[in-house]
């Protein structure tokens, strides 16, 4: 069993390694050269499972992050959650993401979310499902070696998405752990001209936690490269029927551009920890540790465009000043990271054991965080130092609720930015549970809205734009017993930055409101299941452009067959209003204000089984099958970015525990 747990980890190092020098070489395709907080929308492995889905293999796995080690979560990972045939990671949550029409394409939030933030920030987040960095990189507690291999098939071969997740203890208290995702969307025949996507996500990390030893320390590296070509969506759409009924008969914005994101990260975290120890009675006192970080990350931006063919003229002439250069458009970026925080901390420890988390009565730590960052743009370098006081404030109350707090104050080049966040959890017991959340936040403009250079010409110089001051306010109610949760939230916006219908950065000083509800009612009659998420949203202003209505729905049957077989299949059903949605400017990667295309009503349904045998999964999913009888419109997320129709998609996992 020693040699089989070997052999599968040097395998899959070897095929991580293999991987990420292949993709140093140019495709065979001959296309192109190789160049995440989710705030409060719930991932699909840290869900609660439904009725046949327990597994006594996830009983002993268990993550946390370098940022607070003394908390853990249980690491659930079974078959028939209600998002694992939801591979896409825009779908894996509770509220999705709409994209371009295509796997691993740009993305943005279709229910508004606030974003955080702290210091300075380049201002490209539209790639950030896909990426993982040091902070929320995962390393686990494991009593044995843990691998998870997972691998979704599309219509074509080129039309691939790798997931391996690895975790094993070595001697002396130290555990590897290996993450890896990679998205592949290169079948031309099934999606539409010059709209290739290529990711890869690759994290390493190296945990020293000798049992008795006061010092703990975790070494993480984490790789991601975003890969893409970006028609700028479609100019004139495929005929109805004919042989010319293909997304490759379609006419696009551009022909050439493309847009290549590369970034590396390495986070060392250190702890020295005293107090703790147990008392004759079992009592344990407190806990205090010093804890020091350093990261160093690297950044490199690109998109370019070449000199424009006829159908590029029509992108660029819709947007005149984007184009200072008749030969073409381009943007780089180089960005390098130096961060160093210090921090104190107390905290209370709870009693645990080998199958259950740790977790802490309470947390006070209080923190001083420096980051240099450095630019090199065209005709633009600079550098900028933040410095920033944090603290968190941790409290469990009794076993009914849990309030945590966190803060931040800007002494720098930020100077007066600050966040502070704050949610209160109520265990209502049979009455159900009650969450409250609130984030106040003040920060300056993001690099992208101040300045802007193409081609060595700035497009815009936003120095005297003012601080954004958001303030985040949501309640929400949930009666497992019944399936029911409901939850409101308001958000005021003050200063609000926004791209206008040319694709330049605009500031409007009248404040913005948004209103939210959101309800998801799940029913159950024998076998038969019915989950709902209704949404509905307001914004005072039309610079913020969100559907009024967004629904999710799905029906499915689920069921143990044969004893052993575990099975789910159904049909998941989305739609939302009609509205002006944004559009994306492949050249700023921006989603902008545009008025001449409206997002039409669409139910796109998805039919899929699901079924596991042991510790094997495996899916079938027919994906917006309802184009057989809609064929008179594209499906539309984003403005101009179409979907193809109905395709298939497989996908296979297997968890090995040994």
């Amino acid at each position: 069993m020693e040699k089989l747990v070997k052999l599968r980890f040097v395998f899959l190092l070897g095929a991580v390694f293999f991987t990420i020098d292949a993709w140093g070489q140019r495709p065979s395709t001959g296309n192109f050269d190789r160049f995440n907080n989710n705030n409060g929308n719930i991932p699909s492995d840290v869900r609660d499972q439904d009725e046949f889905e327990v597994d006594p293999d996830t009983s002993d796995i268990f993550f946390f992050y370098a940022d607070n080690p003394n908390r853990e979560f249980i690491y659930d990972d079974s078959l028939l959650l209600h998002y694992f045939h939801q591979y896409d990671p825009t779908r894996q949550y509770d509220l999705d993401y709409m994209h371009l029409g295509n796997l691993g394409s740009a993305h943005q939030e279709i229910v508004y979310q606030p974003l955080l933030r702290q210091g300075f920030d380049i201002g490209l987040h539209q790639y950030d499902l896909y990426r993982t960095d040091g902070q929320k990189f995962p390393y686990y507690r494991v009593e044995k070696a843990y691998t998870n291999l997972a691998y979704f098939q599309g219509g074509q071969q080129s039309d691939g998405y790798i997931q391996a997740d690895f975790s094993r203890n070595f001697a002396s208290g130290v555990n590897f752990s290996i993450n890896y995702d990679r998205i592949s969307q290169l079948a031309t025949p099934n999606q539409y001209p010059n709209q290739n996507s290529r990711n890869t996500s690759v994290g390493f990390g190296v945990a020293l936690r000798q049992p008795k030893s006061p010092y703990t320390s975790f070494f993480s590296y984490t790789q991601n490269t975003i890969q893409q070509e970006d028609n700028g969506g479609i100019f004139a759409e495929p005929e109805n029927e004919g042989d010319l009924n293909s997304p490759t008969s379609a006419t696009v914005f551009l022909n050439t551009a493309q847009t290549r994101h590369f970034n590396q990260e390495l986070r060392y975290t250190q702890y020295y920890q005293f107090g703790g120890q147990q008392d004759s009675i079992g009592r344990q006192s407190r806990s205090y540790t010093l804890t020091h970080q350093i990261m160093w990350q690297s950044d490199t931006y690109k998109f370019f465009a070449e000199s424009p063919t006829t159908a590029d003229s029509s992108f660029f002439n819709n947007l005149p000043n984007l184009l200072p250069d008749a030969r073409g458009s381009r943007f780089f970026l180089d960005y390098q990271k130096v961060e160093n925080s210090f921090r104190i901390a107390t905290f209370q420890s709870e009693k645990f054991g080998q199958n259950k988390a740790k977790d802490q009565k309470d947390l006070l730590e209080f923190g001083l965080t420096h980051s240099y960052h450095s630019l090199s743009m065209e005709a633009l370098d600079s550098t900028i130092n933040n410095l920033f006081v944090t603290g968190k404030w941790n409290l469990k109350l009794r076993e009914t609720a849990r309030l945590e707090t966190y803060g931040h104050f800007g002494l720098w080049k930020n100077a007066g930015d600050y966040q502070l966040k704050g949610t209160l959890s109520i265990d209502l017991k049979k009455w159900g549970d009650l969450r409250l959340e609130a984030i106040n936040q003040l920060y300056k403009p993001n690099l992208i809205q101040t300045s802007f250079i193409t081609s060595q010409i700035k497009l815009w110089d936003n120095n005297n734009f003012d601080r954004t001051l958001e303030s985040n306010l949501k309640a929400s109610y949930a009666l497992p017993k019944l399936g029911f949760e409901a939850s409101g939230a308001y958000h005021l916006i003050n200063n609000f930055i926004y791209f206008d219908s040319t694709g330049f950065a605009r500031q409007t000083s009248t404040p913005i409101s948004i209103l939210q509800f959101i309800v998801k009612q799940n029913f159950k009659l024998g076998l038969m299941h019915l989950d709902n998420v209704f949404t509905a949203q307001a914004a005072s202003e039309g610079v913020i452009r969100l559907p009024s209505i967004y629904s999710k729905h799905s029906l499915y049957y689920t069921n143990k067959w044969f004893k052993v077989l575990l099975v789910r299949f159904g049909v998941d059903l989305r739609f939302n209003t009609s509205y002006f949605s944004d559009y994306y400017n492949p050249l700023t990667g921006q989603f902008q204000l545009q008025d001449t295309r409206e997002t039409r009503f669409y139910p796109a349904m998805d039919a899929y089984f699901s079924m596991r045998v042991n510790k094997f999964r495996a899916f079938f999913k027919w994906e917006n099958f309802s184009s057989l009888w809609i064929t008179d419109r594209l499906f539309y997320q984003t403005a101009f970015y179409g979907h193809p129709n109905g395709s298939f998609r497989l996908g296979i996992k297997w968890r090995f525990i040994d």
